[in-house]
């Protein structure tokens, strides 16, 4: 095979080209679970055909390849990300929502074509392919507390401005967290109206413009502050919008306005980043044509390619054997049912949203409220995934701490978890107290994994780094969860309502068959 390859560098070139878009489109197949189920990331569905777009325009202006060098610094670069292979799609099967190994699984596709690049072409074919090779890095997930951080201060701060505005019209208006509060009901900033998914999707068209128009760094930084300007702008007003529309016709009329006014302000940010691109364009001036003929690349190490493309199929086949291995000895999922108090005084469901069920995409779910004599309120939210490839992310991605704040309260204290002993089960409830409208609201939160092994001493249901390492030692993957949501408000003794959420729990929790 290595003669049969090495008679032909054009064939080592070719065999390298297909491993290395293997690893990138298993790279783009984990980060289709994010495109697929958070609106604000749908734009990466575009990204991977605009790469290969970027990287064939740059193949017509290559430069001509430097001599080769053979670095061992770079065969030892490279070995050491080829190494991190298995280790990162173990623990990645487990954790397909995990954006940490996300981004070291896009950092070694990055890192492994580069260290290619560099070893046929040189440095200046790094340089040359560098921003087409690195420009999938904007359709991965930001890191969570980056995107927290981003996402609250948008929405709040789109929220903040709408409230005043609008206020400045005569139109009474208060704004708490992400809502805005009017007379006749209230209006929430989502993500889609905060500016994030097309802050987002304009920052990648202004890099991928760019690049195709070869702009100086100067320039490439202008295009993305301007897109970016434009993008929070027009977002402002489609907020302004929704919020007006709201207060003259009623908050039932925003639903029809919701999604027509989201895609105009994408569409439209899209035309004006391209408008500012032309226009800086018309003073860049023309990169030199280059001049045939162009020298071939440096030929590749047959064995090196043989090597790569054999670890390759083990990292697979391995991965595979090892969770194929494990659950052939789960039993049958843990699962459990709620008994909907339907005899209290006011009890009631209520609807889940339409734009809340497209984003948690969950297989079964409820929500409801009810008063006790006490004057004190109860709300209940309970959702359940199936198994799944897309059940872990789904069910981690809205937990109290996030959506509560986004809803206006304040978070007073985290108390950590606390088990819950019913129906012979232990669940674990993470328990919080919060404020709003200076009323406390007690918060317990249960997230629970569908798994045998967990009142055995298996994995902590609560997500941490630790559980996700433990999720991969047990080999579990795709199972399914619970999440139990309960909040308790007007009730100011914290220890009264915990007691009387356990009392709750021991009579409406009963245990049912895996589905």
């Amino acid at each position: 095979m290595c003669q049969w390859l090495e008679a032909r560098p054009r064939r080592l070139w070719v065999a390298a080209g297909i491993l290395l878009a293997a690893l990138w489109i298993s790279l783009w197949r984990q980060l289709s679970l994010d495109w697929s189920t958070n609106p604000q990331y749908s734009y990466g569905w575009g990204v991977p055909f605009l790469a290969i777009y970027l990287v064939w325009q740059r193949l017509q202006d290559r430069p001509e390849p430097e001599p080769d060098t053979r670095c061992f610094k770079h065969g030892l670069w490279a070995l050491l990300l080829v190494a991190g292979l298995l280790p990162l799609h173990l623990v990645q099967e487990a954790n397909p929502d995990w954006r940490a190994v996300s981004w070291m699984s896009a950092l070694e596709a990055v890192g492994l074509t580069v260290i290619a690049l560099d070893r046929i072409g040189g440095k200046r074919w790094v340089r040359h392919f560098g921003v087409a090779v690195a420009f999938p890095l904007l359709a991965v997930p930001w890191p969570t507390p980056m995107e927290d951080i981003v996402i609250q201060s948008l929405m709040r701060g789109v929220a903040r401005v709408s409230a005043e505005v609008v206020h400045w019209f005569g139109v009474p208006a208060v704004q708490r967290g992400n809502l805005i509060f009017l007379t006749n009901g209230v209006v929430g900033i989502d993500e889609a109206c905060s500016g994030v998914r097309s802050v987002q999707s304009t920052l990648m068209m202004s890099v991928f413009l760019g690049e195709l128009f070869c702009f100086s760094a100067g320039r490439r930084t202008l295009l993305v502050v301007l897109g970016l300007g434009a993008a929070l702008v027009l977002n402002l007003g489609r907020a302004l919008l929704l919020t007006g529309v709201a207060a003259k016709s009623g908050i039932g009329r925003i639903q029809a306005w919701h999604d027509p006014a989201g895609y105009t302000v994408l569409v439209v940010a899209f035309v004006l980043v391209w408008w500012i691109a032309v226009r800086l364009r018309r003073s860049t001036p023309s990169p030199a044509p280059m001049q045939e003929p162009r020298a071939w690349p440096n030929p590749l190490p047959a064995a090196l390619v043989l090597g790569f493309g054999t670890w390759l199929l083990l990292v697979g086949v391995g991965t595979e054997a090892w969770y194929r291995a494990h659950e052939l000895k789960l039993t049958a999922p843990v699962t459990w049912a709620l008994d909907w108090p339907t005899q209290e005084q006011g009890f009631s469901f209520d609807p889940v949203d339409e734009s809340a069920r497209r984003i948690l995409r969950y297989s079964d779910g409820e929500s409801a409220r009810w008063h006790q004599p006490d004057g004190s309120e109860w709300f209940i939210f309970w959702f359940r995934w199936k198994a799944g490839r897309t059940s872990p992310g789904l069910a981690h991605a809205h937990p109290p701490e996030l959506c509560l704040q986004a809803g206006g309260f304040r978070l007073v204290n985290d108390l950590g978890v606390q088990e819950i002993r019913t129906a012979g089960l232990s669940l674990p409830f993470r328990v919080y107290d919060f404020e709003a409208q200076g009323r406390p609201f007690h918060v317990f939160y249960c997230l629970w994994e569908e798994r045998a092994e967990r009142e055995a001493g298996g994995v902590d249901n609560q997500l941490s780094r630790w559980s996700r390492l433990q999720a991969v030692r047990l080999g579990q993957r795709n199972l399914g969860q619970s999440v139990l949501e309960i909040a308790v408000g007007g009730r100011k003794d914290k220890s009264e309502a915990e007691n009387e959420v356990k009392t709750f729990l021991q009579k409406a929790i009963h245990r049912a068959p895996g589905a």
